[in-house]
């Protein structure tokens, strides 16, 4: 492929066949049959090859019929006559040295009068830029910048308010004055290098490792696959027109622009640029003059609903840059460039940034032009709202501007509205109702016939907007009417032209999209100052129609500095980042993340790549996996040395490390907690007892959270039927009372206690429950699972303490018998009921890793299986102190769990939905009950259709055994409803263009990405 990148070649296979022959880049033709005759021209293998040529160098439209359209050449010298041969006819005196000097100055003459006549064809309206206001010889227009709004997953009610919201400003802008504006939706490129250098500050990355992932390639592998499906952003820029300039400054202004090809003159280029601050100083004098009227539109700008803010030298210098390249990449840094105001001199440069050329008949416009570095060349096809049916929006609609978003196209807009006052409004209506009248009695006086039924219905709607104009006191009745474009840009004519068919098609039926004839000019208008290009397809509508486009709202959740979650698929797909860490520092909220979903669905890989990524980034990780696939992140190359895996189960899991007296610690003097200097003894008359006090009052809890725990795990190894006897409870908490909370002591001391009981305490029916419990519990400590929560006898188990340099932990519990979903509790066998007692203590055991840690260290803890938690009163204690105290101690926690009610608590006492700033739900499997829950999490009302979305889930196909129909391996990416303070989103967890992870999807057993990289299912 040849250094010139055209975008065709990137995209099309075929892209080395010939292209269809085109005029000349800039090309302005007069008429379709002079364009037609200069486009045949400009293939002429006898002509010469025209240079490219800027906007301004186009040829007049004015040129001669049959005029080639090409760049003007210099006209040939006078002919030599041939070698030997006198010159006939009259000899004339010359004088020596001044022919070729004046044939030179003639033609520098001439190509100084045709370029003047060439820019004059094609120049730009505008003349200049003032800050936030752009200017041309008879408008002024200021402008503001409307940041990107939500949409998704809001109550219809609050949908609603944004639109009124919107409409409202409308309606004070008229009321203020304001009549016509022009309205632009720009795309800038999602800022990957921007995230790159935010997350590399962000992050403390762990040492390289010598042939592993470096932490320079890992970023730059992140910031390629985000890249690759073109994500964007939103930019929404309000042009208010300004009242019309004085007829003073507007003669000023041409006078500038007459003399100024004279600036370099002695003289008159003195007068040149002092006419030119004349004509600045009386564009300031005016600006000031109505500076209230601009602060009166600034202050409705600025309020709900639109809060824009004046455009700063940077937005301006970009939109003025994007509207001159439309039709071209969008730069990976933003094309942004100098800064300040734009001078007259100025303007020219825009012309230069993309040549542009028409062939009659093609239906689109080629732009070409140089974006970081190369040259591309691309097709636009501009389009016009046409007809629109009554849209039900907010109710069963996107807004009605934002329906082409989800095709992933960076779709531009162009709005140029007028507004009217009521009482226009009313003249019109009223001139309306008459003309209507008099066309009835035509019908049934002069001719006694029947009018038709549209005179009917017409008169009816013209009543209808009366009687709303003079009813309405909150100006949502304000009529508008105005132009809407939309830019369609492909990589080559076909592609556009499919694209605009898509287009077409996914706004159908509701609303026409008409391609006219014009492009160029079409094209032209979007850029500012320009004017109309035609009036065909005005759209009426008042404001709250209007407003019903809310062109400026996408899809909005995350950050720009944390870890990569997927993608966004609501609206239009943008990168999801995720700052872990950022609720505890930025919004002091709590750390829980509650994970919910069906087996199978892509929870335990989305949170197994969550972690790899905090680790990378220099977070501490302890990760509970019972099941064992996440146990191969601690194998990764770039994990070499700083990650352990710990098997609590089988035959390598030491007797007694789940001792629930030696998982849980006592509280360290030493803890900030503690400190007599701290906050939170400064009221006490003596901080240092306050302390001592503390310490001691910690120390008593711990003991009495041990008895807690013990009690808890030993009713979990017991029967339904057992745990029924009337006696079992104060069996239990007899015996651990007596055995104490102390660290040195282990489960069968409380096995030797309820034997003790059961010999010698004198109720005969307690003694008779003892022995049955002894004699149960003793049957599952002979459990070859049990070993580590009973310690041999003469020890009491030992567990490790943290070591700082172990980055990942994995806790993995090989062999451990879940018992099946749905099942009566007495028919589990004595290995599934010992299920629940070792998933606690291994939570608590996690918890112990994390919370041994430094409080200020950033950590990551993952729990699976959180229903055994929520069995018990010390699980919910556990989940509490996650929920509560993650905050303080700078811990992020994944919490995974099959349904809903593990968070939400059966009887409400448990509710923790409150507590949950950030929440996860994949596929719930179609559960009425379990998506009723998952609503009440992410905090969204019941019967307004998100019931459908969260059932819907899966991975996009069907499953089943019949080869032919199987469609369950389509869009393998899994999805989930992701919220993150109030920002509620569809996410798509694709990770198939992070190849530079492939290593970690491979050690995560993912199937799907295992398929798009091309291997083994």
């Amino acid at each position: 492929m040849s250094l010139n990148k055209d975008i065709a070649a990137l995209f099309d296979p075929n892209f080395d066949e010939p292209e269809p022959p085109v005029v000349p880049p800039g090309a302005l033709p007069p008429s379709w049959a002079a364009a037609m005759r200069g486009a045949a021209s400009a293939i002429s293998p006898a002509e010469p090859a025209t240079p490219h040529l800027a906007w301004s160098q186009v040829s007049d439209a004015g040129m001669p019929p049959g005029e080639s359209l090409r760049a003007p050449a210099a006209r040939p010298a006078p002919a030599e006559p041939p070698a030997g041969e006198e010159p006939t006819g009259p000899r004339r005196r010359r004088k020596r040295g001044t022919t070729s000097e004046a044939e030179f100055d003639r033609q520098r003459t001439a190509a100084k009068k045709q370029a003047k006549r060439d820019r004059k064809a094609i120049r730009l309206a505008l003349t200049g830029v003032e800050g936030n206001i752009t200017r041309t010889r008879s408008t002024s227009t200021a402008w503001f910048v409307q940041p990107p709004g939500p949409w998704n997953m809001r109550p219809v009610g609050r949908q609603r308010q944004y639109i009124r919201s919107e409409a409202l400003v409308l309606a004070n802008l008229a009321e203020s004055g304001v009549t016509t504006l022009h309205r632009r939706v720009v795309r800038t490129p999602w800022p990957v290098r921007q995230w790159a250098q935010q997350h590399d500050a962000w992050a403390e990355p762990i040492d390289d490792v010598p042939g592993a992932l470096s932490w320079a390639d890992y970023l730059h592998g992140h910031q390629h696959a985000m890249l690759w499906d073109n994500p964007t952003l939103k930019g929404r820029y309000w042009g208010i027109d300004l009242p019309p300039r004085s007829r003073l400054g507007q003669a000023l202004d041409a006078i500038a622009q007459i003399l100024g090809y004279a600036l370099d003159w002695p003289l008159l280029g003195r007068l040149a640029r002092l006419v030119r601050r004349w004509a600045a100083n009386a564009f300031v004098t005016e600006r000031d003059t109505m500076a209230e009227h601009l602060a009166t539109i600034e202050r409705h700008l600025a309020g709900q609903g639109v809060r824009a803010r004046p455009a700063t030298p940077g937005q301006m210098d970009y939109l003025l840059r994007r509207s001159a390249t439309l039709g071209l990449p969008l730069d990976a840094d933003g094309v942004l460039a100098g800064g300040g105001d734009w001078e007259a001199s100025d303007i020219p440069a825009l012309e230069d940034l993309a040549q542009v050329a028409l062939t009659p008949g093609d239906g689109y416009t080629t732009v070409s032009g140089l974006v970081d570095g190369h040259d591309y060349t691309g097709y636009a096809i501009v389009l016009t709202v046409g007809r629109m049916a009554p849209l039900p929006i907010p109710e069963r609609m996107l807004p009605w501007q934002v329906i082409g978003d989800s095709s992933g196209e960076p779709i531009e807009w162009s709005e140029r509205i007028r507004v009217h006052s009521k009482g226009e409004t009313l003249r019109k209506m009223r001139r309306l109702t008459s003309k209507i009248e008099a066309q009835f009695d035509h019908y049934t006086v002069e001719h006694d016939e029947s009018p038709p039924q549209e005179l009917a219905e017409q008169h009816t709607r013209a009543q209808h907007v009366i009687s709303d104009i003079e009813e309405d006191h909150s100006g949502l009745s304000v009529r508008t009417e105005g132009y809407y474009r939309l830019l369609v840009v492909g990589a080559s004519p076909e592609e556009a032209k499919n694209k605009v068919a898509m287009m077409r098609e996914m706004y159908a039926p509701h609303i026409s999209l008409e391609q006219e004839h014009g492009q160029y000019q079409m094209l032209r208008e979007f850029m500012p100052g320009e004017r109309l290009a035609n009036y065909a397809h005005c759209r009426r509508m008042n404001v709250e129609s209007l407003s019903a486009g809310m062109a400026a709202v996408g899809d909005r959740l995350g950050d720009r500095t944390g870890v990569v979650l997927g993608q966004t698929a609501s609206i239009a797909p943008r990168p999801v980042i995720w700052d872990l860490f950022a609720a505890h520092s930025k919004k002091d909220k709590s750390g829980l993340t509650p994970v919910v979903a069906v087996p199978g669905s892509g929870k335990t890989f989305l949170a197994g790549v969550t972690v790899y990524q905090a680790v990378r980034a220099g977070a501490y990780g302890v990760v509970l996996d019972p099941s064992g696939p996440l146990k191969k992140l601690a194998q990764l190359p770039e994990f070499r040395g700083i990650a352990e895996v710990h098997a609590l189960t089988g035959r390598s899991s030491r007797p007694g490390s789940l001792n629930p007296y030696r998982v849980i610690v006592d509280p360290r003097r030493t803890d900030p907690e503690y400190d007599p200097a701290g906050p939170d003894y400064l009221d006490d008359l003596d901080p240092a007892a306050a302390a001592a006090a503390q310490y001691e009052a910690d120390m008593r809890a711990a003991a009495a959270e041990r008895i807690s725990v013990a009690v808890s795990v030993l009713k979990m190894m017991l029967t339904p039927a057992r745990l029924e006897h009337e006696w079992t409870e104060t069996v239990l908490q007899t015996a651990a009372n007596k055995v104490g909370g102390e660290r040195h002591h282990n489960l069968r001391e409380v096995l030797d206690a309820i034997a003790v009981i059961g010999g010698e305490d004198e109720n005969v029916d307690l003694r008779t429950c003892a022995r049955s419990v002894h004699q149960d519990l003793v049957m599952m400590a002979d459990l070859a699972e049990a070993r580590v929560l009973f310690p041999e006898e003469g020890t009491r188990g030992e567990v490790d303490d943290v070591d700082s340099s172990i980055r990942l932990t994995v806790l993995t519990m090989p062999g451990l018998q879940l018992p099946p979903e749905h099942t009566d509790p007495s028919q589990w066998t004595p290995q599934q009921r010992m299920a629940g007692p070792l998933m606690h203590m291994a939570a608590w055991l996690a918890n112990r890793l994390v919370y041994e840690l430094p409080r200020h260290v950033r950590k990551v803890l993952f729990l699976d299986e959180n229903k055994y938690l929520e069995q018990t009163g010390a699980g919910r204690t556990l989940n509490q102190r996650i929920s509560r105290d993650s905050r303080k101690w700078y811990v992020r926690a994944l919490v995974c769990s099959q349904l809903p009610d593990d968070f939400l608590g059966v009887d409400g006492s448990d509710d923790k939905s409150a507590l949950s700033y950030e929440v996860i739900i994949g596929d719930l499997g179609g559960n009425a009950h379990a998506i009723e829950g998952g609503l009440k999490l992410l905090n969204l009302p019941l019967g307004e259709g998100y019931e459908d979305l969260l059932a819907n889930l899966g991975s996009g196909g069907e499953d089943t055994l019949d080869e032919d129909t199987d469609t369950s391996d389509f869009d393998q990416a899994r999805r989930f409803v992701i919220k993150m303070a109030d920002d509620i989103e569809l996410v798509r967890s694709d990770w198939t263009h992070f190849t530079h992870l492939a290593h970690v999807f491979d050690a995560l057993n993912s199937r799907a990405t295992r398929s798009a990289f091309g291997g083994a299912a």
